[in-house]
């Protein structure tokens, strides 16, 4: 497990069931991200913060996709925001949420698709954190919005559209 506290934002990460990836690359991409889209967005001044966020296999994202959304498949990414965020009186924290992401269907997902696996990495990821952020896309002017805030945020990291 691995923590880091830049601009008040406590991320928290663990790796179960996964071999084969750079950890100290993937928890810099992904607290570089936060920072990145709380700059963007403007959110998160002001306030302590907490993110967990679990790499796991496609069986373990499965097992999780059943259980909580009735779901029987893998997918790449799962958020759990918190629905009304919880200030803890002791250090005065909100929780964020937690995401959950296979590496392994998102190393797939990358090589099917032709695209650069840390970049599809940092597209999922950057997806799951919009949802604890509040972004949707059930309807359709939500689902542009998310699209057009991802594709923003990646073409300042030099990734293309990745919905094209």
């Amino acid at each position: 497990m691995s923590i880091s506290q830049k601009h008040q934002m406590k991320i928290k990460t663990q790796y179960e069931n996964v071999e084969g990836f750079n950890k100290g690359s993937l928890d810099t991409i992904i607290t570089e991200l936060v920072e990145l889209v709380d700059n963007e967005l403007k959110v998160g001044k002001g306030f302590n913060r907490e993110l967990s966020v679990l790499f796991t296999n496609n069986k373990k994202i499965k097992e999780l996709n059943y259980k909580y959304r009735k779901i029987f498949k893998e997918t790449n990414v799962l958020s759990f925001s918190q629905d009304i965020f919880i200030e803890e009186i002791r250090d005065k924290t909100i929780i964020m949420g937690d995401i959950v992401i296979s590496l392994e269907k998102i190393k797939f997902e990358a090589k099917m698709q032709s695209k650069l696996f840390l970049d599809h990495f940092t597209h999922i990821f950057l997806h799951g954190y919009m949802h604890l952020l509040g972004f949707d896309h059930i309807k359709k002017e939500e689902a542009q919005l998310m699209e057009a805030t991802e594709i923003k945020i990646l073409s300042k990291l030099s990734i293309s559209n990745p919905y094209i």
